[in-house]
Protein backbone atom coordinates (compact mmCIF):
# COMPACT_ATOMS: atom_id res chain seq x y z
CA UNK A 1 0.00 0.00 0.00
CA UNK A 2 1.22 3.88 -0.78
CA UNK A 3 0.29 6.55 0.70
CA UNK A 4 0.58 10.03 -1.02
CA UNK A 5 3.06 8.36 -3.75
CA UNK A 6 6.08 8.89 -1.03
CA UNK A 7 5.64 6.49 1.77
CA UNK A 8 5.11 2.71 1.51
CA UNK A 9 3.41 0.50 4.35
CA UNK A 10 5.02 -2.44 4.96
CA UNK A 11 2.71 -4.09 7.46
CA UNK A 12 -0.96 -3.31 7.36
CA UNK A 13 -1.85 -4.23 10.87
CA UNK A 14 0.23 -2.04 12.11
CA UNK A 15 -0.66 0.58 10.10
CA UNK A 16 -4.05 -0.21 11.26
CA UNK A 17 -3.30 -0.11 14.96
CA UNK A 18 -1.56 3.53 14.39
CA UNK A 19 -4.69 4.80 13.01
CA UNK A 20 -7.12 3.53 15.89
CA UNK A 21 -4.76 4.49 18.56
CA UNK A 22 -4.58 7.87 17.09
CA UNK A 23 -8.17 8.02 16.54
CA UNK A 24 -8.86 6.96 20.26
CA UNK A 25 -6.36 9.14 21.30
CA UNK A 26 -7.66 12.70 19.74
CA UNK A 27 -10.85 11.77 21.03
CA UNK A 28 -10.24 11.33 24.64
CA UNK A 29 -8.73 14.30 24.50
CA UNK A 30 -11.74 16.07 23.08
CA UNK A 31 -13.82 14.56 24.93
CA UNK A 32 -12.21 15.36 28.38
CA UNK A 33 -11.65 18.74 27.46
CA UNK A 34 -15.13 19.14 26.76
CA UNK A 35 -16.18 17.64 30.29
CA UNK A 36 -13.69 19.76 31.61
CA UNK A 37 -15.19 23.60 29.95
CA UNK A 38 -18.63 22.10 31.40
CA UNK A 39 -17.71 21.31 34.84
CA UNK A 40 -15.60 24.72 35.66
CA UNK A 41 -18.50 26.96 33.74
CA UNK A 42 -20.96 26.04 36.21
CA UNK A 43 -19.23 26.96 39.11
CA UNK A 44 -17.54 30.31 38.30
CA UNK A 45 -19.39 32.86 40.65
CA UNK A 46 -20.97 35.72 38.67
CA UNK A 47 -20.66 39.16 40.96
CA UNK A 48 -22.02 42.80 40.38
CA UNK A 49 -19.96 45.56 41.36
CA UNK A 50 -20.99 47.93 43.45
CA UNK A 51 -19.95 51.27 44.04
CA UNK A 52 -20.98 52.52 47.64
CA UNK A 53 -22.55 55.77 48.32
CA UNK A 54 -23.46 58.13 51.16
CA UNK A 55 -25.60 56.54 53.58
CA UNK A 56 -25.62 52.94 52.03
CA UNK A 57 -25.71 49.75 54.27
CA UNK A 58 -24.85 46.07 53.80
CA UNK A 59 -29.18 45.88 54.54
CA UNK A 60 -29.59 48.38 51.68
CA UNK A 61 -27.64 47.21 49.11
CA UNK A 62 -28.79 43.28 49.85
CA UNK A 63 -32.21 44.04 49.97
CA UNK A 64 -31.75 45.68 46.43
CA UNK A 65 -30.24 42.52 45.09
CA UNK A 66 -32.01 39.79 47.58
CA UNK A 67 -34.71 38.90 45.16
CA UNK A 68 -37.01 35.56 46.61
CA UNK A 69 -33.60 35.10 49.05
CA UNK A 70 -33.62 36.09 52.67
CA UNK A 71 -31.79 39.23 53.20
CA UNK A 72 -29.57 37.83 55.89
CA UNK A 73 -28.40 35.53 53.73
CA UNK A 74 -27.31 38.10 51.04
CA UNK A 75 -25.63 40.02 53.57
CA UNK A 76 -23.50 36.75 54.56
CA UNK A 77 -22.80 36.55 51.20
CA UNK A 78 -21.73 39.74 50.41
CA UNK A 79 -19.80 39.73 53.46
CA UNK A 80 -18.32 36.60 52.82
CA UNK A 81 -17.24 37.46 49.26
CA UNK A 82 -15.75 40.76 50.27
CA UNK A 83 -14.24 39.47 53.51
CA UNK A 84 -15.94 42.16 55.02
CA UNK A 85 -15.99 40.88 59.30
CA UNK A 86 -17.85 43.95 61.36
CA UNK A 87 -20.39 45.12 58.99
CA UNK A 88 -18.62 48.49 58.29
CA UNK A 89 -18.56 49.85 54.63
CA UNK A 90 -17.44 53.19 53.63
CA UNK A 91 -18.22 55.75 50.61
CA UNK A 92 -16.34 55.37 47.70
CA UNK A 93 -16.12 51.64 48.85
CA UNK A 94 -16.34 48.95 45.88
CA UNK A 95 -17.91 45.75 47.25
CA UNK A 96 -18.82 42.94 45.12
CA UNK A 97 -22.70 41.48 45.24
CA UNK A 98 -23.09 38.12 44.44
CA UNK A 99 -25.90 37.59 41.67
CA UNK A 100 -28.49 34.65 41.74
CA UNK A 101 -27.59 31.69 39.20
CA UNK A 102 -30.88 30.30 37.72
Amino acid sequence: MIIFNKYRITNISRFKRFVFMSVLFISIIIFASTLTINAYSKDIPQFKYINVKEGDTLWSIASDYADNREIRQVIYEISKANNIHNASIYPGDVIKVPLTVE
